[in-house]
């Protein structure tokens, strides 16, 4: 396989953004749906009232998100299609006006939760 053919496109990243989930969803149940894709590092559920029924989904192998994302989105998944896109933190920098940007990144901060807080599973 040429170099060429395997570059991947600019926006695709080992971060998945995931939306439409179930309120009620968990992380051992994003943990097993996603995980059929390769080694998940993380899982940040959103649990603050603009955050919920959103999660990031960080893969260990940028190759695993891409097969991911082509496979769930638009995947039903407890009654709901998932919306899965690739997190791209430059675009969401340009659309945030710059004196909004260091309080709307504190507060999703606080809203997904700590790094710390979500363990590191294999699958």
């Amino acid at each position: 396989m040429s170099t060429s053919s395997r570059k991947l496109q600019s926006e695709i990243n080992r971060i998945l953004y995931v939306k439409n989930l179930s309120y009620s969803v968990t992380s051992e149940e994003l943990y097993d749906l996603f995980g059929k894709f390769g080694s998940i590092r993380q899982i940040r559920l959103g649990n603050a009232q603009n955050t919920r029924g959103t999660a990031f989904v960080v893969y260990d192998d940028i190759q695993d998100a891409k097969m991911a994302c082509d496979k769930l989105s638009g995947f039903n998944f407890q009654n709901r299609y998932l919306v899965v896109l690739y997190h791209q933190p430059d675009k969401v920098a340009a659309q945030t006006p710059a004196h909004a940007q260091s309080a709307t990144s504190s507060a999703e901060h606080k809203s997904m939760g700590d790094i710390a807080s979500t363990p590191r599973r294999q699958i």
